[in-house]
């Protein structure tokens, strides 16, 4: 009877395990690629061109240090910086500056202006670490065009007693080369994996238990992950180029060119 009740049970078993299915291994997410990533810089140059002077100073009345000076402000308002520039500069040459009742010379600022002119192209450097990725990009962007303003300055000094004209003098600028600094731009190109949701959504979609019963004892192929270059538009980084900064600065060029002008006055 003992038998018997072994035999059984070992009948049951045998039957329990002749109808459970039978289940394809789980498949695993694919391991991902390593994806390189690249931040190209592009550096764009104008050509320097050097502030353009002409100083003209007659001999007939030589200036001599401690000789009296008087900044006429009815010729053209200075504002206070740039007044300020023009006197800093006359006391460094040694003359002295005085009111109109007793100055020996009169400076009279004939021309001080800055004009919007047209946008200024700056070239790009060239690069010879270019990478095929990166040919279109720079291809297409060999050149950038900045805000460019033209500054000009002009004096004239006269003897006080008998209004000669001692000194003319005048300077122009435009902003890009006072600037003199590169513009920089740059941009990331990267790969990026386009699928990745769609292997996820794979794996799920197979590991389930219906879907492993179906594909007992059959090879499934895994789509492959599919990846691409993605390039992000140009950023500027650095660099002064529209309108607002270039603008910014002409105030700092119109008293450079000051300083540059009054520089050229001779005094014994």
């Amino acid at each position: 009877m003992r038998k018997l009740s072994i035999l059984g049970i070992g009948l049951l078993l045998s039957s329990a395990c002749s109808f459970t299915p039978q289940l394809a291994p789980e498949l695993k997410l694919p391991k991902k690629p390593l994806l390189k990533k690249e931040v190209v810089f592009l550096t764009y140059k104008t050509k320097k061109n050097p502030v353009r002077i002409k100083s003209v100073q007659l001999p007939a009345h030589p200036i001599y240090k401690n000789n009296r000076v008087w900044v006429d402000p009815k010729s053209l308002q200075l504002t206070e910086s740039q007044y300020q520039v023009v006197i800093d500069q006359l006391s460094e040459l040694g003359l002295v500056i005085a009111n109109n009742n007793d100055a020996d010379y009169i400076l009279n600022v004939q021309q001080l202006s800055v004009e919007r002119t047209n946008d200024i192209d700056l070239q790009l450097e060239s690069n010879k670490k270019i990478k095929s990725k990166s040919a279109d990009v720079i291809k297409n962007n060999q050149s950038k065009q900045c805000s460019n303003y033209e500054v000009k300055v002009s004096f004239r000094l006269n003897h006080k007693k008998s209004a000669d004209v001692v000194w003319i003098a005048q300077a122009n600028i435009n902003s890009q080369t006072f600037i003199d600094e590169p513009v920089v731009y740059k941009f990331t190109q990267q790969q990026v994996i386009t699928n990745e949701q769609a292997v996820v959504d794979f794996i799920n979609l197979h590991n389930t238990e219906t879907a492993r019963k179906q594909r007992f004892d059959q090879k499934v192929s895994i789509p492959k992950y599919q990846v691409v270059y993605q390039t992000s538009p140009l950023t500027k980084v650095s660099g002064l180029c529209n309108n607002q900064e270039v603008a910014a600065v002409t105030n700092n060029i119109e008293a450079h060119l000051i300083a540059e002008l009054m520089a050229k006055l001779k005094v014994r």
